[in-house]
């Protein structure tokens, strides 16, 4: 193997690496972002992200249970929950239109909506 061609696979390793990273910067706008919870399949309170109330805490008591759902930025995430499987807290961070995160126990569900996507999914990456 010449010297050329050491150089030439590193160039194309390369321009892979920068590629996959401006293929996943694309993939969604925030603009027009929007946080849905519903209780019990009801909605209960939508918030545009980004905007005045960007970060914020906000608390769900319900029948079964109570949920404590953060506001960071374009983010968001169920931070507590006292259910006892804590797959809703586990979900982690949503970020991108139409992830959702539901908490079964308490009849929690948390969704964004909105935003363009570029009809980039996971299969994609």
């Amino acid at each position: 193997m010449t010297k050329w061609d050491k150089i030439l696979i590193i160039m194309v390793i390369c321009s892979s690496v920068l590629g996959m990273f401006y293929v996943k910067s694309i993939s969604t706008n925030k603009a027009n972002l929007y946080l849905a919870i519903e209780v019990d399949g009801k909605p209960y309170k939508t918030i545009s992200l980004g905007g005045a109330q960007a970060n914020q805490i906000i608390t769900v008591e319900t029948a079964a249970g109570r949920n404590v759902i953060e506001v960071e930025g374009n983010r968001v995430r169920i931070k507590e929950a006292d259910c006892k499987d804590q797959l809703c807290v586990k979900m982690g961070w949503l970020s991108r239109s139409n992830q959702i995160s539901v908490c079964l126990p308490n009849r929690v569900s948390v969704k964004l909506i909105g935003g363009e996507t570029n009809d980039i999914d996971i299969i994609s990456y």
